[in-house]
């Protein structure tokens, strides 16, 4: 699967699970699912708006805009954010553009294959925090090992995953499970 297509996938994940969330689950504390973890340790509803502040960045940050240049974006409904960034991922033409994000530059593509660990992380965790069945199932889990295998030793190292596990089978979505420490 290719980025744009994984990330859609991921994005429709954390949507749905969003979408499905219980009146009394914006409360609950989800574990942490990364080592810096913008939305374990904190009341759903806090970790939510984290996501969709997120998800309003999207668009400008593939069209190649500075955050001085977008601007503080527009935060609305989470299905709304969550179209306007999927319709940016299907505008990219090229992965290797940069992306210019709070942390610094870089490609497209690999600013994808960030966002895509963060949502389908963060479904798993919020899913798991509501008792709501995973979104995580073993197409995206694959599709997600496409991206992230290359690349996780390099985020452990500068603190992004937590120490891999090994996984409870052989399953894609154990293994992507393992792979992140969760």
């Amino acid at each position: 699967m290719n980025p744009v297509e994984t990330f859609r996938q991921a994005d429709r994940a954390i949507e749905g699970v969003i979408a499905a969330l219980p009146d009394d689950g914006w409360e609950r504390v989800p574990a942490p699912v990364f080592a810096s973890d913008p939305i374990g340790g904190r009341p759903v509803r806090d970790a939510v708006d984290h996501l969709a502040r997120d998800e309003a960045w999207i668009p400008s940050q593939l069209a190649g805009e500075t955050m001085a240049e977008a601007g503080e974006p527009d935060v609305g409904p989470f299905p709304d954010l969550a179209r306007r960034a999927r319709a940016a991922a299907d505008a990219v033409t090229d992965p290797a553009a940069t992306v210019h994000s709070s942390f610094g530059d870089q490609t497209v593509e690999e600013y994808l294959w960030q966002l895509i660990v963060a949502r389908t992380l963060g479904a798993e965790a919020l899913s798991r925090t509501v008792g709501l069945p995973s979104p995580v199932d073993d197409d995206l889990a694959a599709a997600v090992l496409v991206g992230l295998e290359p690349r996780a030793e390099l985020w452990r190292q500068v603190g992004i995953l937590l120490p891999a596990r090994p996984p409870a089978s052989s399953s894609a979505r154990d293994r992507l499970l393992g792979l992140c420490g969760v």
